[in-house]
């Protein structure tokens, strides 16, 4: 990828062409899998469909066969200009058997990318990192250099990769942030649901998104949204921590929402793709935002306006206990009236801090990768597509 060294992962081979000496020379090569020998389910299939042009994913340039996209592969040193090369890959529990071949330009460096046929119904059930033997043989001029295995580790479908920087290169960073758009599933039953609860609670009397043209219609929306989310008890954790952590490997734990809805807990970045499906489903354009070590939620008013809500605060009213209140109280109140006041001063001092943080964080977009604002409608255009629980079979 442009920029990128591998790390070898396995001692080098070395091939001798026999009779073929001054040709070939002396072959080294080795299988390599990106990045830092992982592989990422979530990368995987959120980027299927990723358009080959696209400037958001890194490619490999220079003397390359292949895949420009490819995260599976190997380099060499000693082919000379002119030689035919094959590379084929073993199948084995997560891809399928691949190959290429092609015909080096130039002396140096090669690095070859076989297409691979992924099981990603495998990949969506991938629960606990493992490792996982990736088994690769490398013709040169129809002479086999011998198959070289490289163990690799297979990480779960719920660590969202979101950068890499390469060893010993601080500044050499390829950011995947766009990424954390895959796990914002607009299509779940679920988002379907609570927008039927979020009707039956007569704050609104439909989802418009924006055809009002009225700022506090498209707020009160959401608002609608964030009561009924509090309503079936969400609750934040913080669940941020993955298995194989690794210091030129970022990454970050995300519930799929079938986790998120079944334990009732959210850590900022699954609050805040929950909530994105279902804004994007009303037609609403929600964006989410990094900054160090979290995530919250944006959302546009109108064309001029976008405003931040912190979603971790969701959980800081506790709307099942109004019961409690009302029979310990002497003075009578209704108590829908006043689960939806404890709600709505959480949405309004959730909506205060977290515009304040996107206009501290917009100070430092497109230049601290550590500030991103990842416009979810935009990752669609590209090609991210949702990580769905069913695709497992789940």
């Amino acid at each position: 990828m442009a920029g990128k060294s591998f790390a070898a992962g396995l001692f080098s081979l070395l091939c001798l062409v026999p009779g073929a000496f001054s040709a070939a020379g002396n072959i080294e090569w080795d299988p390599e899998i990106y990045p830092n020998n992982q592989i990422f389910p979530s990368l995987v299939i959120g980027a299927a469909t990723v358009k080959p042009d696209s400037e958001v994913f890194a490619v490999w340039d220079g003397n390359h066969i292949g895949d420009a996209q490819g995260i599976v592969g190997a380099s060499a040193d000693g082919i000379a200009a002119g030689s035919k090369v094959v590379l084929e890959v073993r199948e084995n529990d997560v891809m399928r058997a691949g190959r290429i071949e092609g015909t080096t330009e130039a002396d140096g460096t090669l690095t070859l990318h076989p297409k691979i046929s992924w099981k990603y119904d495998k990949l969506a059930n991938v629960r606990q990192a493992v490792p996982i033997d990736v088994t690769m043989d490398l013709k040169v001029d129809g002479v086999s250099c011998g198959e070289k295995t490289v163990t690799a580790t297979l990480r779960t479908v719920n660590d969202c990769l979101f950068g890499v920087t390469e060893p010993g290169d601080e500044e050499n960073y390829s950011d995947y942030s766009w990424l954390f758009a895959a796990y914002v599933n607009e299509n779940h039953p679920w988002v379907d649901q609570t927008l039927k609860e979020a009707l039956d609670t007569d704050l609104v009397t439909s989802f418009d998104g924006y055809q009002s043209g009225d700022p506090e219609k498209v707020l009160l929306q959401v608002f609608a949204i964030w009561n009924v989310m509090q309503r079936k008890g969400l609750r934040y954790s913080n669940v941020v921590t993955t298995a194989a952590e690794t210091e030129s490997v970022n990454s970050q734990h995300v519930r799929l929402f079938d986790d998120s809805v079944k334990a009732a807990q959210a850590n900022c970045v699954d609050g805040s793709v929950l909530l994105a499906a279902v804004l994007r489903k009303i037609g609403l354009d929600p964006h989410l935002v990094t900054v160090p070590g979290h995530m919250f939620l944006a959302f546009s008013l109108d064309d001029e306006t976008m405003v931040g809500l912190e979603t971790t605060m969701m959980g800081a009213a506790d709307l099942d206990a109004v019961d409690e209140k009302r029979l310990r109280s002497f003075l009578k109140f209704d108590p829908e009236e006043k689960r939806n006041e404890e709600s709505w001063a959480t949405f309004e001092a959730a909506l205060d801090t977290g515009t304040q943080a996107l206009l501290e964080a917009s100070e430092k977009f497109d230049e601290d990768p550590d500030y991103m604002l990842i416009d979810v409608a935009e990752a669609r255009n590209l090609g991210i597509l949702p990580i769905s629980s069913s695709l497992g079979g789940r």
